[in-house]
């Protein structure tokens, strides 16, 4: 009997997925007939919602109710045991053995017939695999969903109806002023919220960066109190602006390669400083602070045993080799950079000269940074000479110093961050400028709506934003925030105005005369100086190429 109930459950289960599958077929057909109109209604009436969130919206929820609403009529239409019996011993030929074993009363089933009934029932369901003849069935009204879905396909890659020139495009010089002291307003808001963050932090750092703050805001206010404010002119002034972030940014250094720096502290000899040597390593100065204060502490308590101090030592002049290690080859990396100049201006490359003095600029605004390596290799060697002479207080004392170093550093990349974040905000700024939903109080469409990545697979955005990915309607002319890289162009000189000097004697002919070779030399010799024009790259795409070369380098591309 229980092999009986077994197939009949069987036969049930497939029974009602057949009939969710019939439901289905219809409800997804209706679902996208309403996902056709939902797209469909952008593509006539401009709405101001992002065309990619509302067209997968209603072709998921076209789905996804299509679903609920098959699942629903299933439940309340679903196949009952019974049924299921009669359809084995429908397509089995069974003559209603197992519907009339399943409809016997709990008495019957205890007679002789009924034993008799069962045993024959249980001994012929045995024989047969339900999944032979109870596959799932589709037919041609299965294809009928294909139908709305290609109308839904074809609508969302239309671009959808933009509006014409109304109240959200301003025509007068009065609304376009105005969009730009809002767009201000909302700059000089965030910096003064960053001010207040650097309140209750009165390090130097945050001191230089808090006076910076101020110049920005009050040229902001400069702006805004113009009376013949021009949006145009408010851009150049708000670049001004951002070019003095930039020169700080130039005297900090690079971030990236100033973490760099540490990746040499690896395969370091086990001791107590392992954690500091990683902290490094890592970048994380903070983490390295904490675990040199612990160490400091314990040197200075006498807490370690011979072996540890005597681990430590061989630790900490390593760590030291290492770092006089990168300040020298820093400071090789130099000479060879200016001898390189040297080279190609002596053969008259004054192209190749510039980039390498781009890059001999860019090393020496690490001369800082290479200085507090300098100071933390001495401060480590006289650590190590403590341990030596058996001065675990003296020891102590210089890890203490060192940690010094570590604070300047974290502040430096502290106010790099800061940094950054002032040169993306203002480039918002500058789109809200231009931007035609908001006015210039800032909106998803001009403060970077699809400018990231989605998450890991890194893949650029679909939204209406000013940075990379697909957008639609008309783009302002601004560049946003960027980086830059360097891009040959061509020169195409032109001939001057025609002074005429004099009179020659003699017929014309046609031929090469002396000043066409004359500046068919001067041609070449412009072409080895081709100037060098700076395109930029959006901030994302930035650290997305830097990750990828960096990966490259180290194989893992």
């Amino acid at each position: 009997m229980e092999e009986l109930r077994r197939q009949v459950t069987r036969a049930r289960r497939r029974l009602i997925l057949q009939q969710f599958i019939d439901f289905f077929v219809w409800t997804l057909f209706a679902g996208l007939l309403v996902a056709v109109i939902g797209v469909a209604i952008p593509k006539i009436w401009p709405i101001n919602v992002d065309a990619y969130v509302w067209a997968g919206s209603w072709i998921a929820g076209g789905i996804l109710g299509a679903a609920a609403l098959a699942g629903i009529l299933t439940y309340a239409v679903r196949r009952k045991a019974i049924d299921a019996a009669i359809e084995i011993d429908r397509r089995y030929g069974l003559k209603e053995r197992i519907s009339s074993t399943l409809s016997l009363a709990p008495q019957d089933l205890e007679s002789e017939v009924g034993r008799a009934l069962v045993d024959d029932a249980s001994r012929r369901v045995a024989k047969i695999d339900v999944r032979e003849r109870f596959g799932l069935n589709m037919n041609w009204r299965a294809a009928l969903p294909l139908v709305p879905a290609l109308f839904v396909f074809g609508l969302a890659i239309l671009d959808n109806a933009t509006q014409r020139s109304t109240a959200k495009a301003p025509e007068s010089k009065t609304a376009d002023q105005e969009q730009v002291r809002k767009a201000n307003e909302e700059l000089k808001k965030r910096i003064q919220q960053k001010r207040k963050q650097l309140e209750s932090d009165k390090n130097v750092k945050d001191a230089e960066l808090e006076m910076l703050l101020k110049k920005l805001e009050a040229g902001i206010e400069k702006i805004n109190a113009s009376e013949d404010l021009d949006r145009k002119q408010a851009m150049v002034e708000l670049n001004d602006l951002k070019k003095e972030i930039e020169e700080r940014r130039k005297q900090l250094g690079d971030s990236d390669e100033m973490k760099k720096q540490f990746n040499q502290l690896k395969d370091l000899k086990t001791g107590p400083a392992d954690k500091i040597a990683k902290a490094m390593k890592d970048g994380d100065f903070k983490e390295a602070m904490n675990q040199l204060k612990q160490l400091s502490d314990k040197l200075a308590n006498d807490e370690l045993t011979e072996e540890e101090k005597k681990q430590l030592a061989e630790q900490v002049g390593e760590m030291k080799d290492k770092l006089q290690e990168m300040v020298k080859a820093h400071e090789q990396a130099k000479q060879e950079l200016q001898e390189q100049i040297r080279q190609a201006e002596q053969q008259g490359n004054k192209a190749q000269a510039e980039k390498l003095k781009q890059k001999l600029q860019q090393m020496q605004a690490q001369d800082q940074q290479m200085q507090q390596l300098q100071d933390m290799a001495q401060k480590l060697g006289e650590c190590q000479q403590c341990m030596k002479q058996g001065d675990g207080k003296g020891a102590a004392a210089q890890l203490a110093e060192m940690m010094n170093d570590l604070q300047e550093m974290q502040a430096d990349l502290d106010q790099l961050e800061s940094l950054d974040e002032l040169m993306d905000q203002i480039a918002d700024a500058k789109n809200s400028m231009n931007c035609d939903n908001c006015g210039g109080a800032g909106c998803e469409a001009c403060m970077g709506n699809g400018m990231g990545q989605f998450g890991m697979s890194q893949q650029q955005g679909f939204g209406n934003g000013l940075g990379a990915g697909q957008g639609q309607g008309d783009r302002p002319e601004e560049e946003t925030d960027t980086g830059a890289y360097d891009s040959q162009v061509r020169a195409k000189p032109k001939a001057g105005e025609a002074v005429m000097t004099g009179v020659a004697d003699g017929p014309n002919r046609k031929g090469l005369s002396r000043e066409a070779v004359k500046q068919e030399m001067e041609s070449s010799l412009r072409e080895d100086s081709d100037p060098l024009s700076n395109q930029p790259l959006p901030r994302t795409q930035r650290e997305h190429a830097k990750e990828y070369f960096e990966r490259f380098r180290k194989g893992g591309a």
